[in-house]
């Protein structure tokens, strides 16, 4: 079997997606597998870095602009139709989910998330290759056995594997092809670099998965303004901002921000969380932190239980205020 693993080095955290990467490679891909890394990149510094991180010898570069998920999506299409693999793995997360989905979608592929292992599995009947994944169901209760027979196999690693033990680093001994992200028809690969005008999002430069400071809107913000509000504030305090799946899933905010399992797992020194009633998905997402601060109105909330501190009260109005008083105190230094 051919794979290719895709890293994302367009915003923080490569580091841990590429670790996770080669954990999976190392441990849970059985059977006879050979395969390369398909490094997205943004910046030329970053270049010779990414290249270090990648999980295997071989690699290809595609320069990109950052989250541009429609350029990378159109560079993983066009790999696919010309490639021998019929595994693409990604790190897990909302990114890496979204690069899954779109690349299954649009060659007919299958595509799964959050997978533990991965194992060949052949088809009695017909003997065509398949696959056997793995992954948590029922908030990690039960162990789930899922087979994808449609090729591509699209596959994002469970957050999980971001935590095992970094192997060493390969030998990047093959040549490293760049693949440029307008490739075209003709696969001209002499044209210059697409250069993109990024469009920065303002909360870009506090990664979910590598902050230090978080600040985590629920449902109980009551309104998409209420989260824009929150927002706001963790922007003025200096903290990565993230959401609730039910926040998510009113769109109060984008995906990328979804923490908890559906999202991304995160480990910050600090976190509040607001107006979130701390469902057993949402809090393997902040589990780690080291300090959880609980802002809600429901005293019987389960994140009152699980907090380190508890503030009842409205979160919007409490963060906005804590915004100022962290505003006036930067200008007073």
């Amino acid at each position: 079997m051919r794979f290719t693993a895709v890293l994302d080095g367009t915003t923080g955290g490569a580091g841990r997606r590429a670790a996770a990467l080669s954990a999976f490679l190392r441990e849970g891909l059985s059977g006879e597998a050979a395969g390369e890394t398909l490094v997205f990149y943004n910046d030329q510094r970053d270049r010779d870095r990414l290249v270090e991180l990648a999980p295997t010898p071989h690699i290809r570069l595609v320069k990109t602009g950052s989250r541009r998920f429609d350029h990378m999506a159109e560079v993983l299409v066009a790999a696919a139709q010309t490639s021998e693999a019929t595994l693409y793995l990604f790190a897990g997360g909302p990114a890496g989910t979204e690069l899954a989905a779109r690349l299954a979608c649009r060659t007919g592929g299958a595509v799964l998330s959050d997978a533990l292992s991965i194992e060949t599995a052949p088809d009695g009947k017909t003997s065509a290759p398949r696959i056997l994944c793995r992954k948590s169901v029922y908030s990690g209760h039960m162990i789930g056995r899922f087979v994808l027979s449609a090729r591509p196999w699209c596959v994002t690693i469970d957050a999980r594997w971001g935590d095992a033990a970094e192997a060493a680093v390969p030998e990047h001994a093959a040549l490293v092809r760049t693949v440029l992200s307008d490739v075209d028809e003709t696969g001209d690969a002499d044209a210059p670099p697409l250069e993109d005008i990024e469009l920065v999002d303002s909360l870009s430069g506090s990664d979910l998965a590598d902050c230090r400071f978080l600040v985590v809107a629920g449902s109980g913000a009551g309104s998409r303004q209420g989260v824009a509000r929150i927002a706001e504030a963790a922007r003025r305090m200096g903290a990565a901002f993230g959401v609730t799946r039910p926040a998510a899933m009113n769109a109060w905010a984008p995906l990328d921000r979804l923490v908890g399992v559906s999202g991304t797992y995160t480990a910050p020194a600090f976190c509040i969380v607001a107006g979130a009633s701390g469902a057993p998905a949402f809090y393997r997402g902040i589990e780690k932190a080291g300090f959880i601060v609980a802002i809600d109105t429901d005293e019987h909330a389960p994140i009152v239980r699980n907090a380190d501190a508890v503030v009842l009260d409205d979160g919007v109005s409490i963060l906005e205020e804590l915004a100022d008083i962290i505003a006036a105190r930067r200008d007073a230094v």
